[in-house]
C-alpha cells in the first residue's frame, strides 16, 4: 500500500527507523497485528497501546503510528531495523486520514448501512448478494464507529470492488463525519426507530441523524429505503421535493435516486416487493421476491425468521439490482450467506430444548420481533428470557411495558425478566393477562439461569428466546442453558 515515509508525509508526522518500511492494512491489537502491518497506539480506558510497541513489532507489524505527547512520558523507543515508528499529535485522526486515502485509491463502490435495527444483518446480507458477482469487504461484526470503519477501510485487499459499512450512530453529525471518510455511493437505511433515544432526545432527531447518510450521497447516489417506516418514507418524499426544487435549472438525473422495498407497501409503493411468506427449515422463512410491474418473482430461502428479517434481505436483493445482480444470483447468496455472531444463533439446550440466542443488542421494536418468532417456532411451548434495553431515555418505562404486553398477546407460555427496567415487562405481561404465576422477576443473570434450569428440567422440548441489550452480557444464560454443561463442568 504505502512505505513509512510516504505515510509520514502524508500525517505530517515525525519518522523514526527506516523510510523504505513497506504496509498493508493495520490494527490495534498489539495480538492481533499481521504481518508487515500498520499498528496504531491508541489509548483506551484500561490499556494503553504506546506500551506495546515492541510487542507489535515483534508480532510483524513493520510501522508502529504513535502520539507525541504519550511517548513523551516514556523512555525512549529503540526502533528494530527496517521498521518504522511514526509521531502524530493523534493516533485515531491518523487512521482516519489514511482510511479517506485508501478509499480513494482502492475506487470500489461504497454501500453507506445505518437504521435503527438490523444494520449489522443488513451489511452481512447486501455483502453475501453482491459476492455473487463482485470482489467484497465488509465491516467485522460491528465496526461501524469512527475507528472500526476506517480501520475496515484499511484492510480491504487491494483487489476490492465494493466496500459495504455498516454506519454506527450516537449522536447527530456522526454518520456525517463517517461519510466525509467513506464517500458512499449508495445508502441503506433500514427504519429509523428509538433506539438512542436517551442520546438525542427525540425521534425526529434520530431521524435527522440517520438521514446524513443520504444526504452525503453524490448526485447521482443512490437511496434505499425501506416502504414500511413512515420517517423513511416521509424523508425521502421531502428530499426529492426539495432536490427538485433545487435541481429546476439542471438535468433531471442529478439527483439522489430512491429505490423502495417492503412487504405491503404501507406508506410507499416498494419497487421490490416481499410476498408468500412462509417458515423454512428450523429456523429460515421462505419467501418470493418480485420487482414492481413484472409476472412472476423469484422464490427465496432465507436463513433467518421474521418479516424483519425477510425486509433485511429485500433491502440486499435491491442493492443488488442497482449493482447489477440478478434476484436470481442474490436469491443464492442469501440462502449461503454467514452472519455475525450473537445474532438469531439457534442452539440446542438442556432437555431438549432449542435456544434462540439474539442477545447483540435489543430495542423494543427487535425484541418484539423476536418474541413473534419464538412464538411462530415454539407455539404453545415457549419461554422468552427477555433483560433489559438501555438507551431508551424517557421511554424506557414505556418500551419495556409494551414487550410484556406482547409477550401476553402473543400467548409466550412463561416469561423471566433479568434486570431493574425489564421489571416492566414482567408488569406490563401481568397487567395484559398473564398468569403472574407464570411470571419471575429477577435482578442477576444468575437467578434468571436457576429459574430457567427449573423450567426446562420438567418441560423438555422448550423453545426459548435470550435477548437484552448488550451490556447485559446475556449470552452468558445461553451459555449455561446449553445441552452438555453438566458434562463440561466435569
Amino acid at each position: 500500500m504505502w512505505d513509512s515515509q510516504q505515510i509520514a508525509q502524508i500525517l505530517k508526522g515525525e519518522l523514526q527507523g527506516s523510510p523504505q518500511a513497506k504496509v498493508w492494512g493495520g490494527a490495534i491489537d498489539s495480538r492481533q497485528v499481521g504481518e508487515g502491518q500498520l499498528f496504531f497506539a491508541l489509548e483506551g480506558e484500561r490499556v494503553d497501546g504506546h506500551d506495546y510497541l515492541e510487542a507489535a513489532w515483534e508480532k510483524g507489524a513493520s510501522i508502529c503510528i504513535g502520539e507525541r505527547e504519550r511517548l513523551q512520558e516514556r523512555a525512549p523507543v529503540v526502533v528494530p531495523q527496517g521498521k518504522a515508528l511514526i509521531i502524530v499529535d493523534s493516533t485515531l485522526e491518523a487512521v482516519q486520514e489514511l482510511a479517506r486515502i485508501r478509499r480513494q485509491e482502492l475506487g470500489a463502490k461504497v454501500i453507506g448501512i445505518t437504521g435503527s435495527n438490523g444494520k449489522t444483518t443488513t451489511k452481512d446480507m447486501v455483502a453475501s448478494v453482491l459476492a455473487q458477482k463482485y470482489r467484497v469487504h465488509k465491516n467485522l461484526e460491528n465496526q461501524n464507529n469512527e475507528l472500526g470503519l476506517p480501520l475496515t477501510i484499511l484492510n480491504a485487499p487491494q483487489d476490492t470492488e465494493i466496500l459495504v459499512l455498516e454506519m454506527g450512530m450516537r449522536g447527530l453529525k456522526q454518520i456525517a463525519f463517517l461519510c466525509t471518510i467513506a464517500k458512499p455511493d449508495l445508502g441503506i437505511i433500514t427504519n429509523i426507530g428509538t433506539t438512542h433515544l436517551e442520546l438525542l432526545g427525540s425521534q425526529e432527531n434520530i431521524a435527522r441523524a440517520k438521514w446524513e447518510l443520504i444526504e452525503a450521497l453524490p448526485l447521482d447516489g443512490k437511496g434505499i429505503i425501506n416502504s414500511e417506516d413512515e420517517w423513511s418514507v416521509k424523508l425521502a418524499q421531502k428530499f426529492s421535493l426539495e432536490s427538485s426544487q433545487e435541481s429546476s435549472n439542471k438535468m433531471p438525473q442529478e439527483k439522489v435516486f430512491f429505490f423502495f422495498y417492503g412487504l405491503e407497501g404501507k406508506y410507499q409503493k416498494p419497487d421490490l416487493q416481499g410476498d408468500e411468506l412462509k417458515p423454512w427449515g428450523i429456523l429460515g422463512t421462505d419467501f418470493v421476491a418480485k420487482y414492481q410491474n413484472t409476472p412472476t418473482g423469484q422464490k427465496v430461502k432465507l436463513p433467518l425468521p421474521g418479516d424483519h428479517n425477510v425486509l433485511d434481505a429485500l433491502a440486499a436483493l435491491s442493492a443488488g439490482f442497482l449493482l447489477g445482480v440478478s434476484l436470481e444470483e442474490g436469491a443464492l447468496g442469501l440462502e449461503e450467506m454467514e452472519l455475525s455472531p450473537m445474532r438469531l444463533e439457534l442452539q440446542k439446550g438442556l432437555n431438549n430444548s432449542s435456544l434462540i440466542s439474539d442477545v447483540y443488542n435489543a430495542n423494543p421494536a427487535s425484541m418484539i420481533a423476536s418474541l413473534k418468532i419464538l412464538k411462530e417456532r415454539g407455539g404453545s411451548h415457549t419461554l422468552a428470557i427477555l433483560g433489559d434495553m438501555y438507551e431508551l431515555g424517557d421511554s424506557a418505562s414505556e418500551g419495556h411495558y409494551a414487550v410484556g404486553r406482547m409477550v401476553a398477546e402473543l400467548g409466550i407460555k412463561e416469561l423471566i425478566t433479568v434486570g431493574p427496567l425489564a421489571q416492566e415487562i414482567a408488569r406490563g405481561a401481568k397487567d395484559h393477562g398473564m398468569d403472574s404465576s407464570l411470571i419471575t422477576t429477577v435482578r442477576e443473570r444468575e437467578e434468571g439461569i436457576a429459574k430457567a434450569r427449573q423450567i426446562l428440567a420438567n418441560k423438555p422440548e422448550t423453545w426459548v428466546l435470550i435477548k437484552a441489550s448488550r451490556g447485559m452480557k446475556m449470552e452468558e444464560v445461553t451459555k449455561a442453558l446449553q445441552e452438555g454443561l453438566e458434562k463440561r463442568k466435569e
